[in-house]
């Protein structure tokens, strides 16, 4: 008995916006972001919320799995940008996809909260002994980047990718991988929209924003991908050599080759489409795999790496034979 993944599916925004875009209001250009981060555009909602992309990318992975809607028994939505705090983004998709009872569930390790989603589905499908799941990972970033700050907001995308889980005899995931470390210099933050109340000094508003330490980060997301893909190469016994396809968080091309470099990796191994639609948070791995299957970049058989890293500092990897 294995977890699988059978199927997946991605939702955009309907706005793609350039760097050009970005350098009409921002000290910045299409030189300046595409070689620091190898970011051309990014797509930006304008009236889609993170239930709305949500919902898109589980439908089309629901579809492509060729699963009713009736056989899901678990919904699980990695996500960092919820629309409202309550309900769940999960038990608002699972609404939108008119699946009547099953335990749905929000997850948020940042930029690791697929990889989080992915490896706790797997655990309780197994031990609940659920048939079918559905992963989503979504986030709407535009909602919290500084958009008067070139560091961070150049960076960010808004997207969703879903994956549809099944219970089966095959090997499916052959081993994980979860880490969260503690981030001294609090490199990678974004605070909570806070709004004074009738206890609390009138000052003390405060918006969403996010702060990052790009050399801290940059150190810290190499050393994590190395890591977490030999802890999971390691747990299965096998080489780096075996894995068909590496996807990884799409945080920065320059970590991304980085990390390549530092453990001898063909970079024709990761799939990389950050170009496109930059780092979407919880969304990047799921929205590259819709890709890379689009692309029969993927056959049944193949052995698959996804890994990400993220503030907490979290990291995490999930080794797979698809």
């Amino acid at each position: 008995m294995g977890i699988q993944i059978i199927s997946a599916g991605s939702a955009l925004p309907g706005l793609a916006v350039t760097n050009d875009d970005l350098s009409k209001f921002l000290d910045t250009s299409d030189e300046w972001i595409s070689t620091r981060t190898g970011i051309k555009q990014r797509y930006i909602a304008t009236n889609e919320t993170t239930t709305d992309l949500g919902a898109k990318a589980a439908r089309v992975a629901l579809e492509n799995s060729g699963i009713s809607k009736a056989d899901i028994e678990l919904v699980v939505c990695a996500t960092g940008t919820p629309d409202v705090c309550a309900p769940t983004v999960a038990a608002n998709i699972k609404k939108e996809l008119g699946i009547e009872s099953a335990p749905a569930f929000d997850m948020n390790t940042n930029c690791s909260s697929f990889i989080y989603a992915i490896t706790v589905a797997e655990s309780l499908m197994k031990n609940c002994n659920y048939k079918n799941a559905i992963v989503i990972g979504v986030d709407v970033n535009s909602q919290i980047v500084d958009w008067q700050d070139r560091g961070t907001a150049v960076l960010f995308g808004d997207g969703a990718g879903a994956v549809v889980l099944s219970n089966t005899e095959n090997t499916g995931i052959i081993s994980t991988h979860l880490d969260c470390i503690i981030d001294k210099d609090n490199s990678l933050a974004c605070n909570n929209k806070i709004e004074a109340t009738p206890f609390s000094e009138a000052d003390y508003n405060r918006n969403a924003k996010v702060t990052m330490n790009g050399k801290s980060i940059m150190r810290f997301a190499t050393k994590a991908f190395t890591e977490a893909v030999n802890e999971v190469v390691d747990k299965a016994d096998i080489s780096v050599s075996d894995i068909k396809l590496i996807i990884p968080h799409q945080a920065n091309l320059r970590i991304l080759k980085a990390a390549a470099g530092k453990m001898n990796i063909d970079e024709d191994k990761i799939y990389v489409n950050i170009d496109k639609v930059a780092n979407t948070q919880a969304g990047t791995i799921p929205i590259a795999l819709h890709e890379a299957l689009e692309k029969k970049l993927i056959n049944r058989g193949d052995i698959i790496l996804f890994v990400a890293f993220g503030a907490g500092l979290s990291s995490g990897a999930v080794l797979l034979k698809w």
